[in-house]
């Protein structure tokens, strides 16, 4: 099957249906790839389904025949919600994370270099095959999650989160360089009136108010936003259940930020294996005040990156899916492996642990 020919690409079909056949054909059946070249090709396919914030999917891919490589899309990041790049460069790491799954449920073994080209800062990383590996269990855990993934904003119940759950979403946080810290009742408190003053502070805003409106209630048919049938009403009560946890790190600049959506890839899908939902709520993150509020929660021990409000779901009924563009838009593809550049910059990756 041609990448850049998908099936069912005929004129009139939604985009969210190109990339969920192309998500779930070759990749949820957990076929081993013939070859790299077709590994890295399905992997880059699986990272079209990450979340990203307002479902912007600020990434774009370049396959080649020995390396995948990603590349930051600054059409698409939220000039007032995000005039740094914190959650466009979060939400690119979170599709790193799920390329890099991918390649492991495949049986490959990926080498990533991030940030590998100086004079290219929109080249995020390439990922490289660095050898064959048996396909573990936990392995195709994690890729069908990758599928089953949907931000879930319903309410959730007032059960606990469980043990063997929270400890699996904090090494896996910790796997990626970041720390999950699950707050205490007090702290809840505390976060959700900084999130309120918050989203107070954005509304107050008529050039925020017109971007959330550009990129929310999308109508049917649209192939990046939130749809309005994806935004349940939200009750009374709709704060008081779930755990609200933060995602932090030890930096705050780009390559920080990167490493911070691999680990919120990381959490996500380990919350995914154990049964639970995963709502994040970036507002208190795009406001100075709010990120100075939870580095105070944070004891000033690290830099959050996000805050998640992690839950056992009321229902088992399926979410309504977000769009996504079709492949065509976010990925190219290259014959062979470029430049000298390049060839140098992917000679410094380093194959993940076994």
């Amino acid at each position: 099957m041609d990448l850049m020919e998908p099936v069912g690409s005929q004129p009139g079909e939604r985009a969210r249906d190109v990339a969920d056949i192309l998500r779930r054909q070759r990749i949820v059946e957990l076929p081993t790839a013939p070859d790299a070249a077709t590994a890295l090709g399905d992997a880059a396919l699986v990272a079209l389904g990450a979340p990203s914030v307002h479902n912007t999917q600020p990434w774009h891919w370049r396959v080649c025949t020995d390396r995948l490589q990603l590349y930051a899309d600054e059409r698409w990041r939220l000039p007032m919600a995000d005039p740094d790049g914190r959650l466009l460069m979060l939400s690119c790491g979170v599709g790193l994370h799920h390329a890099r799954v991918a390649l492991r449920a495949m049986g490959y073994l990926p080498a990533v270099r991030r940030f590998p080209d100086q004079n290219q800062p929109g080249l995020l990383a390439t990922v490289t095959v660095d050898r064959p590996i048996p396909v573990t269990e936990r392995a195709r855990d994690l890729v069908r999650a990758t599928a089953s993934r949907q931000t879930d904003r319903r309410p959730v119940t007032d059960l606990a989160l469980p043990g063997p759950a929270i400890t699996a979403m904090r090494r896996a946080a910790g796997s990626e360089g970041a720390w999950l810290h699950l707050l205490n009742p007090e702290q809840t408190r505390k976060l959700l009136a900084a999130a309120e003053h918050a989203e107070r502070a954005e509304f107050a805003e008529s050039g925020y108010r017109r971007e959330l409106a550009a990129w929310t209630d999308r109508p049917e048919g649209a192939t990046a936003g939130i749809p309005g049938t994806v935004l349940p009403p939200r009750g009374d009560g709709y704060q008081a259940n779930g755990s609200y946890t933060v995602l932090y790190g030890t930096g705050d600049r780009r390559g920080n930020w990167l490493r911070g959506g691999e680990a919120l890839s990381a959490v996500w899908l380990d919350a995914i294996v154990h049964g639970l939902v995963v709502q994040p709520i970036s507002s208190v993150i795009e406001v100075p005040a709010g990120r100075a509020a939870l580095h105070l929660l944070l004891s000033g021990i690290g830099c959050p990156y996000l805050v998640l409000r992690i839950g056992v779901p009321e229902t088992v009924a399926a979410v309504v899916s977000t769009p996504r563009r079709a492949a065509r838009e976010s990925i190219d593809t290259a014959t062979s492996a470029a430049t000298a550049t390049d060839e140098a910059s992917a000679s410094g990756a380093e194959p993940e642990p076994r």
